[in-house]
């Protein structure tokens, strides 16, 4: 007998077969499984969208974990085929989400593909012919861990590896409707997280993800893991986490790997938009600064100042949110403090690019780029009349590289002399700027900035493999102020203004001082 093989559940509103027609829906939903013997291939009507996509993959018989008839299991079937990762995925993070708001919130669903020459029998042996072993046990794969507020974890994860497929999604206990909805606005934004690690070169979307509802979620834990088709074979790898105050991700792929931490739990220590928007522009021209100077990956740059900017955007308001609107912390502070702090939230932040040996008479010569930089705030005192706030920023960039004797020319280094007519370039860099501001009884005590750099560049010139010359550059610079007098309520010379004029003075003074305390890579110059 010739049959044709489908999933029971599925909507088929035609099943082809040599065999004689069922007489109804409900004998066609019974229907054993077969294949034609003339014929490696098995016929599969499952409407238009999910045929196409399964134009390929009828090569061989799907074997499935459960039979259903759920859109979940459609889109695995129709995204089968795809030779890569993002085509596998496409979709099936957002699908998976949205069963939520049909009140699905247990589900398993794992397809395989059936060895070659292989005869399932029936609907129901194709669906217990695959164990669910896959889960969490991808070659690539995507996991999501989300904590409501009442304690429910919602787990989700997405696996695949050259013959199967797998999705999963697990609560630990039952949503409030508002939970549900909440959850349910997170798979767009799952999705195109998704879609930008599975490309190549990746793209870290999380946008979305640092978006969420901080009323009804505690947190946010995204894995992922995509195999690379490099020479030699690679992975690149993602872990993001958030919570009310915290945002961190971890990222490596073949180019290099980023870290970068931001932590809200110091609230009242955040600026204004004005305020934090100028703070960014700067430290995202001491990235590109760092770049320049360093010889950098610009992919891997590009994707750590992306990163560094998105993690900063919401976090101070997902803090303030879960708090219902109040500032978190020991005391609101004062104009003058805020004039002495960034605006940002503090953070630790790293980029460090894959070494490459690209002179094989010297291994020891590297092109190797690493760049961290961070902030740390610290709000004490026995009372807001005895506060005492104090915030520090640091930086530091090691980087090496080959250059060609002349501009323009390329180098292509091997063991040969002539081809050893290169320099090499050796980066050591620091960047320090520390704000302490203090009061007494409360009355403006102390007000410091204090600010350094060091910078230092060694340059070592080969002509026909011989050292010629070996020099280091190095630079010192450093900066003390006292702003006592700069932060007092009034200047001299102010006596001809009003009220009014010498609050707005005073306003663009303090201003101004908050792009002082800057982390400067010259600082003193």
């Amino acid at each position: 007998m010739t049959s044709v093989s489908s999933i029971a559940s599925w909507n088929a509103s035609t099943l082809r077969s040599t065999a004689t027609p069922p007489a109804s829906r409900e004998e066609a939903s019974s229907l054993p499984v077969s294949t034609s013997s003339g014929t490696s291939s098995t016929i599969i009507a499952l409407g238009a969208a999910a045929a196409q996509g399964l134009a390929q993959a009828v090569a061989a018989p799907l074997q499935w974990e459960r039979a259903s008839r759920d859109q979940v299991s459609e889109l695995m079937a129709k995204n089968f085929a795809a030779g890569s990762s993002a085509g596998r995925f496409s979709g099936l993070g957002a699908a998976l989400l949205d069963q939520l708001k049909g009140g699905v919130t247990q589900l398993s669903q794992t397809a395989q593909r059936a060895p070659n020459g292989a005869q399932a029998a029936t609907y129901a042996g194709i669906a217990t012919g695959v164990s669910g072993a896959l889960h969490g046990m991808g070659d690539d794969k995507f996991s999501l861990g989300i904590t409501t507020n009442s304690g429910v974890q919602v787990r989700l994860s997405l696996d695949s590896d050259g013959d199967a497929l797998a999705v999963q999604m697990t609560a630990s206990g039952e949503l409030t409707d508002a939970e549900t909805r909440a959850l349910g606005q997170l798979s767009k934004a799952f999705q195109e997280a998704i879609d930008g690690m599975a490309q190549d070169p990746p793209q870290l979307k999380l946008a979305g993800l640092m978006q969420f509802d901080a009323k009804q979620l505690a947190s946010l834990d995204l894995r992922a893991r995509v195999g690379l088709d490099t020479q030699p074979p690679s992975v690149q790898t993602l872990s993001f986490q958030a919570d009310a105050t915290q945002r961190k991700v971890a990222f490596s792929g073949a180019a290099g790997s980023l870290d970068v931490k931001v932590d809200a739990s110091q609230a009242a220590s955040l600026g204004g938009p004005e305020q934090q928007a100028r703070a960014m522009k700067s430290y995202m021209s001491q990235f590109d600064q760092a770049a320049t100077r360093g010889h950098a990956d610009g992919a891997l740059m590009s994707l750590f100042k992306e990163t560094f900017s998105a993690l900063h955007t919401t976090v101070g308001d997902a803090a303030q949110l879960s708090l219902g609107g109040a500032t978190p912390g020991k005391w609101q502070l004062a104009a003058q403090d805020q004039a002495m702090l960034t605006g940002l939230a503090d953070f630790s932040a790293s980029v460090l690019q894959t070494p490459k040996m690209e002179n094989p008479m010297r291994l020891s010569e590297q092109d190797a780029f690493h760049y961290e930089v961070g902030q740390s705030t610290s709000i004490a005192g026995r009372s807001i009349d005895d506060r005492a706030i104090s915030q520090k920023q640091t930086s530091s960039l090691s980087a090496s590289f080959h250059m060609p004797l002349v501009a323009g020319t390329s180098l292509r280094l091997t063991t040969a002399a002539e081809s050893q007519n290169y320099s090499y370039h050796q980066i050591d860099d620091s960047a320090r700027s520390e704000a302490n501001i203090s009061y007494r009884d409360g009355k403006l005590a102390k007000a410091t900035l204090e600010q350094s750099s060091s910078q230092s560049t060694r340059v070592q010139r080969y002509e026909m493999g011989k050292l010629k010359s070996d020099l280091t550059n190095p630079s010192v610079h450093s900066l003390t102020r006292d702003l006592v007098a700069s932060l007092a309520p009034y200047q001299a010379g102010e006596t001809q203004l009003n009220l009014e004029q010498k609050a707005q003075q005073r306003t663009q003074r303090l201003f101004e001082l908050s792009g002082d305390v800057l982390l400067k890579a010259d600082a003193g110059r």
